[in-house]
């Protein structure tokens, strides 16, 4: 049939034909977008907590040499690195415990896999392997060393953190006082300066908690949103002056929204503190560490 003789009804059931195979081909494309975000865990509210969409390709040269040294350490530990900035942290786990059974007695893997344990909200296990940690690694005080390169912070940091998030502020407080004293830039620094803080006010020791703020200035050369929350802390700037609570998305909102519903909290505004705890649980950003207490505060009460 030459293309003038078609009819209407042709024409109709070709453009018909062409949409559903267009609509079928959205609907397969967003199926499979969406499948590629796995459920990692569930919160302690009871979501559901995925893993970032895509990202196969980042790990197929991992895979390629690791197919050739299947129990090379270094490259299985750079495929947890992989998977952990993907936001798959129970396959990170699961590479962390396949190295641990090749290097057992490794300070680094327990803190890595104990520190993912925190993000998948398994804090028992995170404490059995991060208190396993410090009993093998071999503390020494560094000088100019990066936070994401200083084992002898991190493990009392994350160890201290799981502590927090089961509201036993006192273990909290002695670990974040440790990292605090192996810590060897301003990130770790004022990490450890700001939960000190917290977990002095939690305990109703105020006088100390504005003690250990009180000599974070600015034009000190601190950034970050840790300090922002210590400037806010020790009085230098306001909470208005320091998060737009209507912008503010990410680790920002995480961040510092949860220091400053901490702060309400401590200081008696506890509905303030409450819509704060309930805007940053509404983020995306489930792995932050604001994200983890504010979900934690607000599992208390449910």
């Amino acid at each position: 049939m030459s293309l003038v003789n078609f009819s209407m009804t042709d024409i109709v059931r070709k453009v018909s034909r062409f949409n559903f195979f267009l609509l079928l081909s959205v609907f397969l494309a967003c199926t499979q977008s969406s499948d590629s975000r796995r459920l990692e865990t569930v919160s302690m509210l009871g979501a559901e907590l995925h893993s970032d969409s895509g990202g196969d390709s980042l790990l197929t040269g991992i895979e390629t040499r690791l197919s050739a040294k299947p129990n090379n350490l270094s490259i299985l530990m750079e495929k947890g690195s992989a998977l952990e900035g993907l936001r798959r942290y129970r396959e990170a786990v699961e590479v962390y415990t396949q190295c641990l059974l090749l290097s057992p007695e490794m300070p680094e893997l327990l803190r890595r896999r104990g520190q993912r344990y925190i993000s998948l909200r398994k804090l028992d296990n995170a404490i059995t392997d991060l208190e396993l940690a410090a009993t093998r690694h071999t503390f020494v005080k560094a000088e100019n060393l990066k936070y994401t390169e200083n084992l002898n912070w991190a493990i009392w940091y994350y160890l201290a953190l799981t502590y927090y998030l089961q509201a036993d502020f006192e273990k909290a407080l002695t670990a974040f006082q440790r990292s605090y004293d192996y810590s060897a830039d301003n990130v770790s620094l004022l990490a450890s300066v700001n939960w000190i803080h917290n977990c002095l006010r939690r305990l109703g020791r105020s006088d100390e908690a504005r003690q250990v703020v009180e000599p974070i200035k600015e034009d000190m050369g601190y950034s970050g949103n840790y300090y922002k929350c210590i400037l806010v802390y020790n009085g230098t700037k306001t909470e208005s002056e320091t998060i737009n609570y209507d912008t503010a998305k990410g680790f920002e909102m995480c961040t510092v929204g949860y220091g400053m519903a901490n702060f309400h909290w401590v200081n008696g505004d506890k509905e303030t503190a409450l819509k704060i705890y309930r805007k940053i649980v509404a983020e995306e950003t489930w792995q932050a560490n604001g994200f983890l207490a504010a979900e934690a505060e607000l599992s208390k009460i449910q």
